[in-house]
């Protein structure tokens, strides 16, 4: 990570945090590896990073020699960082000789063009300071600061309700101010004009701290673990009825934080089963899992036969 003291990030830096990444490889050696860029200045912009894909290639290539010259000229210019081809693609050896007269360093990508421009922003986020808002709760439940996540309309507010009622902290409903800290953890708080406040269809909008008391509400909260709630599948959908996977993790701001998905459907009891999610989470961090647990025990019933 970039010491807050110097907010700059170096070339060399760039390839050694991303070459696995975006399976970089440098066309033009070490060239241009000292070029730095002010990450300070960045916000939620995007690197000065040129991504070429099939597209640029193919324009690049339909060129004479002079009017691609030209072409390079305009878009090889000093405030550029670095150069990456995508889809596999090399560049032209006259591309590399002007990168080389302007100390620009040319990397080339496996990745296709899409596939870069995610990364590259994916990288840009992890190492900004700069607060992000999304759509989701915070609540904390059982000391675990959990992001409750979903499609409109899919009960997050009633759920982090009963929640609530049940004696558990409330963060924020509908909109999460996230930022990441120097130890590479998230923290999250609600919007400085609805702390405090829930919206709940057919109560309107409700004061959560004069409601349950002072201390049902947080002004911040670590986030642990997300809960994703999402519409049960038909039949089929759901492939992993012993819970042998663990959490898949959900990005944000480069950090990564374990995320269980929660089916929901009429009749179930979504409050209950975000309790046993926290908990089953805490028990898989002391290296407890009940599907291995059931398996060994089925395994050895079975070699006893």
């Amino acid at each position: 990570m970039i010491n807050d003291k110097d907010s700059l990030l170096e070339v060399k830096d760039f390839f050694q945090k991303t070459k696995n990444l975006l399976k970089l490889v440098s066309t033009s050696g070490k060239v241009g590896f000292s070029r730095k860029t002010d990450l300070s200045s960045l916000g939620k912009k995007c690197l000065p990073i040129q991504i070429w894909g099939k597209r640029n290639f193919n324009g690049l290539k339909s060129l004479s020699f002079r009017e691609r010259k030209r072409v390079l000229n305009k878009k090889l210019g000093d405030e550029t960082f670095c150069v990456i081809l995508a889809d596999g693609l090399r560049f032209f050896p006259d591309v590399i000789q002007e990168a080389k007269k302007r100390k620009l360093p040319l990397f080339v990508s496996k990745l296709s063009q899409k596939k870069c421009r995610e990364e590259v922003k994916n990288f840009v986020l992890s190492l900004s300071s700069h607060p992000v808002k999304i759509s989701a709760g915070l609540l904390q439940i059982f000391g675990l600061g959990v992001l409750i996540m979903g499609d409109s309309g899919i009960g997050k507010s009633e759920c982090a309700l009963e929640l609530i009622s049940r004696g558990y902290r409330f963060v924020c409903d509908d909109v999460v101010i996230l930022q990441k800290k120097t130890d590479n953890k998230l923290v999250g708080q609600a919007p400085r004009l609805t702390r405090n406040f829930m919206e709940i269809r057919g109560l309107g909008i409700i004061n959560i701290r004069e409601i349950f008391g002072p201390k049902s509400v947080l002004k911040q909260s670590r986030v642990d673990l997300i809960i994703r709630l999402k519409k049960l599948q038909k039949k089929g959908g759901d492939s992993d009825r012993l819970g042998l996977k663990f959490p898949e993790d959900h990005e944000i701001l480069g950090v990564k934080v374990p995320r269980i998905n929660i089916p929901v459907a009429p009749g179930r009891n979504i409050a209950t089963l975000i309790e046993v999610a926290c908990k089953v989470h805490l028990l898989r961090k002391k290296g407890y899992l009940a599907p291995q647990d059931i398996v060994r025990k089925v395994d050895r019933v079975l070699s006893s036969h």
